[in-house]
């Protein structure tokens, strides 16, 4: 068993331009709430439903149209009236809230670009999540629900002014590690909770695949199909929510670099993370995934490389990305590494998905075991 990597070992970033970003997709507009207080010229999505939860589990992609959207404009209501029920909304004060007569509480702030906003209730405790992280949690739970809406608040008369996308519910309480694992890629039957033995999990699940239409197919496999009311066409919009179908051998530990990441550090896919110099614009996106593998291999590697690392991550890019890249080579590895000289360590670039490997780039700093690659143009493809 090798336990330590030469300062020549190398470690890979493969790419390939076969996927598509999902912020191709499209998400629900509904700007047309704006300044809107009645029922009467509410843009709403309604969906039958007569289900009370009192574990469940919502998530969703949402993007504020305003910078600070009033108290009580909803995007997310589960009861058609304030006595009862959910509902996602704004406290008024730049907050994204969850409000419930069991309780309420904070999620994060509102911003005009997208945030994935999930609450998680297991019959006992409420857990708020914010880009997927845990931001609170309450010894309460709300259990009532006669509808699911989207777009407006449960006493009709505060319609919100956002783009929703990717909408999901479960009968389920999901840990912290399910949702960070799925919230950068769309829902299929590898998800634990996707169904069982006694019920069908994942309840309600929208991707707003449809694109044009009055109505809103359910993705999930019950047919919880909404209705648009006052919508039309003009209100299927672009959607930037970062989003990706990657191939399936290489969606674990899916993370993205996105401009809700900021110039922090995207969360590491199993030993890859990137940071940028600047928030990235909002249509400027990269999401990866790994093939979870370890150990290396001498396999397709260019001229003069010992080796490199068997791990391979898929990137899915979108727009304009240009990132530093850093590779943890202890963690993609298994082994036991020292490091040497930053330069000696080289970023292997494909083009397809066999052929061997060209240098892209060399690593430009070090802190430990990790090798830093500055100002990488990112692409399609896979990175290892």
């Amino acid at each position: 068993m090798l336990t330590k990597l030469t300062h020549r070992a190398i470690v890979v970033f493969t790419l390939i331009s076969s996927v598509m970003a999902q912020g191709g997709g499209y998400a629900l507009d509904f700007a047309g709430n704006d300044g809107c207080s009645a029922a009467s010229c509410s843009n709403f999505v309604e969906v039958s439903w007569s289900t009370n939860m009192s574990t469940y589990t919502v998530s969703v992609w949402v993007k504020s149209n305003s910078a600070n959207p009033a108290v009580w404009r909803s995007y997310f209501n589960s009861y058609n009236q304030s006595s009862d029920g959910i509902q996602l909304d704004c406290d008024g004060s730049g907050n994204y809230r969850f409000l419930s007569n069991a309780g309420s509480d904070i999620f994060g702030s509102v911003v005009t670009t997208w945030t994935h906003i999930a609450v998680s209730a297991n019959g006992s405790n409420t857990y708020l999540y914010y880009n997927g992280s845990l931001v609170t949690t309450n010894s309460w739970v709300e259990n009532t629900w006669n509808q699911i809406e989207l777009g407006r608040n449960r006493n009709e008369d505060r319609p919100g002014n956002y783009q929703i996308d990717e909408v999901r519910v479960w009968n389920a309480s999901l840990t912290q590690s399910q949702i960070q694992a799925w919230m950068h890629k769309p829902i299929d039957t590898n998800h634990g909770n996707y169904s069982n033995s006694t019920s069908d999990n994942l309840k309600a699940y929208y991707q707003m695949s449809n694109g044009s239409g009055t109505s809103l197919t359910d993705n999930s496999a019950n047919s919880n199909t909404g209705t648009l009311t006052n919508m039309d066409n003009n209100d299927w919009v672009t959607s930037n929510a970062p989003i990706s179908t990657l191939t399936s051998d290489y969606t674990t530990d899916a993370e993205a670099l996105w401009s809700g990441s900021g110039t922090s550090a995207s969360d590491a896919s199993n030993g890859l993370s990137m940071t940028v110099s600047s928030t990235l614009a909002e249509a400027n996106f990269a999401v990866f995934g790994n093939n979870n593998s370890a150990g290396t291999t001498i396999a397709d590697v260019p001229s003069g490389v010992e080796a490199r690392s068997a791990r391979i991550w898929q990137v899915d890019e979108s727009g304009t990305v240009a990132a530093n890249v850093t590779i943890d080579i202890s963690d993609v590895t298994d082994y036991t590494v020292t490091a040497g000289t930053a330069s000696n360590y080289k970023l292997l670039y494909r083009s397809g998905t066999s052929g061997d490997f060209s240098t892209l780039a060399s690593g430009s700093s070090k802190s430990g075991d990790a090798v830093t690659f500055s100002s990488v143009s990112i692409s399609d493809g896979y990175l290892a």
